[in-house]
């Protein structure tokens, strides 16, 4: 009796440590042969608190308090906007800014994804996807959709590249 208890407790034991559940979910990850290779080398998730500060540059600029938009900005920010034009320099972008918000009102305001991510090389964005709809001084109003990625330099702005289109 006592050379069958032990000889089912070594059993056990040797299945329990032989088995390694890390090992068999990290073998099971399926190899993939991209067609094409991402242009960005390696990233991962980034600082989420990026985000935060992106979010709050929008909750001032939808508010119309363009001086605490500013400070979210390098100096020398980079500002590439959803028609192909380019914008240089903080006093240029704030201009940009100041000239196209004061006339409109955003209502409806949606984020459908934002998150963080670090490039390889230690570049930390911000990539969102938002819609909202913009009402101009005369009543009318559009729906809008954006995808915008902000590269951040520390901790402030120094490129936003805009991507909109009118919402289906």
């Amino acid at each position: 009796m006592k050379k069958i208890l032990l000889l089912i407790i070594v059993s056990i034991s040797l299945l329990t440590f032989s088995c390694n559940p890390k090992k068999q979910i990290k073998d099971s990850k399926p190899e993939v042969d991209y067609i094409y290779e991402a242009t960005l080398d390696n990233f991962k998730i980034g600082n989420p608190e990026l985000v935060v500060k992106v979010q709050e540059m929008h909750m001032h600029l939808m508010n119309k308090n363009y001086e605490m938009v500013s400070t979210y900005f390098t100096d020398n920010i980079f500002f590439q906007l959803e028609d192909g034009s380019v914008l240089e320099g903080k006093e240029e972008v704030m201009k940009f800014m100041i000239d196209s918000f004061s006339s409109i009102e955003i209502e409806n305001y949606q984020i459908g994804v934002n998150f963080a991510v670090t490039t390889g090389n230690g570049k930390e964005w911000v990539c969102l996807w938002d819609s909202a709809n913009i009402v101009l001084e005369d009543g009318t109003s559009s729906s809008h959709k954006w995808m915008e990625a902000f590269r951040f330099d520390k901790d402030k702005i120094d490129v936003i590249n805009q991507f909109g289109k009118p919402k289906i």
